[in-house]
This record gives structure tokens, C-alpha cells and sequence, in this order.
């Protein structure tokens, strides 16, 4: 009975949400005369909780609004199966503490003519096999909600200036909702794409299929951004796996933006915005973005964007926000134009800054340069085309062409919390030079507050950033002594 009073008070909540529109329809299989799973043109399925809470009799129609639960709080309880074409005026699916699951099969066409809601304060679960799914707005994860969709192959479809966001939030306060989206297979179509909004654990796993249709103005979002007063619980993009990657198409002017709070964009594959040097956009990152090949020399491509820059310059990083490579990956950015003559230019930095804050970006300053253009990569140090380095840990390796210049200063923002993992004292740290196939140390000056390591050169190449891997003993000492002093500053 407790359950029946929970399930009615659900359900007149759903009724008040959606009274201005046309009928609300239940798709309540355990508790209408249906079977679960159900398929989407079962009429019995149905519920009718506009009045009589008796079965409609009839499958929705372009005027209803689509709510889809069962009070158990298990999506697996209530399975709509939709084979074939449907069109509604809202779609609702795990709703106000309720749960549900919608399976989209080859051959169907689902087309919501409003806002299509995957968890709204319930648990929800989508699989699309194939088939499609259209609406003006896709929101994922709301109000505490737990949504996973799994999409394997199909369409899906978020009208333009619509958007479709991974991790919704809401409000822009903090709510809780744990989002998952695995894509491997088939292409989300949007103008503008989110992930891990305000208050959210937002999650987008994509080893295959696209994304495409991305614009000005929608743009590539991951974490809360424009929100300064909560930012995300977790904010991830994965893009590939040990197997396979996605493909991302956007247009030249559409930016990709990375918050400073929790948010990471992570793998291998390519941004495409139509080819180098022909784009408009720009990458905002405060956030984290790591190139991982997972086992294979690969690379995380993103020099199609036009440059790099912060877009919240009152979060600067001092912690480990920046670049990474790992796993034979490879991160390649913009390349960036230099002036002839003097002149200092940032990479995998905010292009009008005057310093380094993100780790493993670097600042360069040329004295008589030749006009050309700064090309650059960051590499993991377990690539094949990185030398062997027997004795050295490196916390960082960086590739970068050559240009003519007379002299150049190179700021190199390093590593520490790698450098404290490998167990190297910071003081112990250098830049190192590949020259005739071997690394030579070079002379530098250590800024330690700053985590900055500054050198000159004559000519680019190859740099890293390590030290002589300590003995086993030399990382037990430094441990005790460590222990120690903390123990000393605490008495």
C-alpha cells in the first residue's frame, strides 16, 4: 500500500508537469495489464492517471506527453521495446524517484517534438541498437538521477540550438545526478554538445561511431562551464580504447571548452573542423586533457583548433590542470606563428599570457627569429619514437620542429606530482636534450615555487624533463625522513 500511495503521488506530479500540454500517458508494463518487457505499441501498457487510473487502451499520440516508471526504482522492472515509428509532444523516461528502460530497435523512428528527459530526479536506461531517436533538446541526468544510455548503432538527433547534454544539473547548483553515455557505434547529430554540467558526475565513453553538427555558439563543452559557483563532480570525455575511437566533426568556428573543476578530456582520435589552418576555433582549457594510446603509438589530435586559451582567468592553475601524454599516446595542439625578430609565444597555453600555469605547457622567447611556425607535441615517454633513456625517468617528453632563430629561453611548467611519485626531488630535476641519439643534460635555472624549469637553446628538437631514477634504498630514506618531519612540524 505504501508503495501503491508513492507510485499515485509520483504520478499526479507528472500529471501537474505536463497539464498544459495533451494527454500524460504512463508506460507502466508491471502494473498495467501489459508484460514486461512491453513493446511501445501495446495498448494495455498504457496507464491512464489523468483521472480513472484505468489502462488508456491506445498508444500515445503527437499531442501526449510520454512519462515511462515503475516505483520499484529499477529500470529493468519496466522495458519498452519500440520496433517501429512513434512521435509525442514530451518524453520523460525514469521520473521522480521511478525508473524505466527504453530499448530503440533497428527500423524504429521515436520523434519528440519537445524535450526528451533520460532521468529526471529517477533511474533511466536507454539502448539504441539502430533505428532513430529526434527531439529539440536531449537532457540526460537530472536532480539525483542515475541515466546510462548505450548506444550501439542508429541516430540520434537533437534539433538545432537544441543541444544535448550528458549530466544536465540543475539549476546550476549542485544535485548529485551520476550520468554514463557509452557510444559505439552511431552518430549523435547536435549543434551543441555538454558534459558534467553544474553539480553532475557526467561520463561519455566513445570507442566508435560520431558526433557531428557541432557550431558556433553550441560548442564542445565538458564540465560547468560559465558556472562559477559549482563546478562538476566528475566531467569526462573518453574518446577510444584499446580497440577503436570515434570520430568528432564540428564546424570551423565551433570551440572546445574544458572546465577547471573535475573535467578531463582523455585518449586518441581528431577533432576535425575541416583541416589544418582553415579554423576559427579555439580550445579553452582549464581543465585536464591527457593523449592516452593504451598500449599503441597513437595520438590525440586537436591542431585543427585555431589556438589555446583560458577561458577563466581567475582560475589559474597552480595544482595539476594541463597537458598529458600517457600510454604511447601523443598530444598535438595548434601550431602557433612566429613573428621575425624577438618575441615570446606560449604552447598549451593562454596565447596573451605572460607566464606558464598549466602542467607540461612550456613559454619560448626567441631573440632573431626567422618568421615560421611553432610546431610542437607532447609525447608519453614509452612511444618508439621516443630514444631510449636506461636510468632516466622522465616526467614528460616534448617534440618540437625546427625554426631559424638566433637564441631562445624556454619555460617548461614540469610535473611535480609525477616527479614526487617517481620519488625525484625536484632539485634533482633537469631538461634534457636528444642530440645524436643520446640525452644530454642541459644547464637550467629551477623555479620550485612555480614547478618551472627554464633553459636556453640554439636550435629545437627533443626535450624532457626527468632525472636518474632514485635506488630503492634512496626512496626509503626520503620516505623516512619525510615522515619525520612531518612528525617533527606536527610536535
Amino acid at each position: 500500500m505504501k508503495n501503491l500511495r508513492f507510485l499515485v503521488s509520483v504520478l499526479l506530479l507528472c500529471c501537474a508537469a505536463s497539464m498544459s500540454f495533451g494527454d500524460s500517458m504512463f508506460f507502466d508494463a508491471p502494473n498495467g495489464a501489459g508484460t514486461n518487457p512491453a513493446n511501445w505499441t501495446e495498448p494495455t501498457a498504457w496507464m491512464d492517471w489523468n483521472g480513472s487510473g484505468n489502462s488508456f487502451n491506445r498508444v500515445p499520440t503527437a499531442s501526449d506527453n510520454v512519462f515511462m516508471l515503475t516505483w520499484s526504482g529499477d529500470p529493468a522492472d519496466d522495458i519498452c521495446i519500440l520496433n517501429s515509428s512513434a512521435t509525442v509532444n514530451g518524453l520523460w523516461i525514469g521520473y521522480w524517484g521511478c525508473a524505466a528502460t527504453l530499448n530503440i530497435e533497428d527500423g524504429a523512428n521515436l520523434d519528440i517534438t519537445g524535450q526528451a528527459n533520460i532521468g529526471y530526479n529517477g533511474n533511466a536506461v536507454v539502448n539504441q541498437n539502430g533505428g532513430a531517436f529526434t527531439a529539440n533538446s536531449i537532457r540526460m541526468g537530472y536532480d539525483t538521477s542515475v541515466a546510462t544510455y548505450n548506444m550501439n548503432a542508429g541516430q540520434l538527433t537533437s534539433r538545432p540550438y537544441g543541444g544535448f547534454v550528458v549530466g544536465t544539473g540543475s539549476a546550476g547548483f549542485a544535485d548529485g545526478s551520476s550520468t554514463t553515455f557509452n557510444q559505439t557505434g552511431g552518430t549523435i547529430t547536435t549543434t551543441g554538445y555538454a558534459v558534467g554540467k553544474a553539480g553532475t558526475t557526467g561520463i561519455h565513453n566513445m570507442t566508435g561511431g560520431s558526433i557531428t553538427g557541432l557550431e558556433y555558439g553550441g560548442d564542445f563543452q565538458i564540465g560547468a562551464i560559465g558556472n562559477r559557483l559549482t563546478g562538476s563532480i566528475r566531467s569526462e570525455f573518453n574518446l577510444g580504447d584499446a580497440v577503436g575511437t570515434g570520430t568528432i566533426q564540428m564546424d570551423d568556428s565551433s570551440s572546445l571548452y574544458i572546465d577547471h573543476r573535475n573535467s578531463m578530456l582523455r585518449g586518441w582520435g581528431i577533432f576535425n573542423l575541416g583541416g589544418a589552418g582553415t579554423s576559427a576555433a579555439r580550445i579553452f582549457n582549464s581543465g585536464v586533457v591527457k593523449a592516452d594510446g593504451y598500449g599503441i603509438d597513437r595520438d590525440l589530435d586537436l591542431s585543427q583548433f585555431n589556438h589555446v586559451e583560458i577561458y577563466d582567468d581567475e582560475n589559474l592553475n597552480t595544482g595539476t590542470n594541463g597537458w598529458y601524454a600517457e600510454n604511447h599516446g601523443r598530444l598535438l595542439l595548434p601550431s602557433i606563428a612566429v613573428a621575425s625578430g624577438n618575441g615570446s609565444y606560449n604552447w598549451g597555453e593562454d596565447y596573451s599570457a605572460d607566464a606558464t600555469y598549466l602542467v607540461n605547457s612550456f613559454r619560448v622567447a626567441f631573440t632573431g627569429a626567422s618568421a615560421g611556425n611553432l610546431d610542437a607535441a607532447l609525447l608519453a615517454d614509452d612511444r618508439s619514437d621516443v630514444a631510449a633513456h636506461d636510468g632516466l625517468a622522465f616526467l614528460a617528453v616534448w617534440q618540437m620542429d625546427q625554426l631559424a632563430f638566433a637564441n631562445a629561453d624556454i619555460i617548461f611548467r614540469f610535473d611535480d606530482t609525477k616527479a614526487a611519485a617517481l620519488g625525484i626531488d625536484e632539485s634533482a630535476l633537469n631538461v634534457y636534450k636528444l642530440v645524436n641519439g643520446a640525452w644530454a643534460a642541459l644547464p637550467g635555472t629551477l623555479d620550485s615555487l612555480n614547478n618551472k624549469l627554464t633553459i636556453s637553446t640554439d636550435s629545437l628538437g627533443t626535450f624532457a624533463i626527468g632525472g636518474v631514477i632514485p635506488e630503492p634504498t634512496t626512496i626509503v630514506i626520503l620516505g623516512i625522513g619525510a615522515a619525520l618531519l612531518r612528525r617533527k612540524r606536527s610536535s
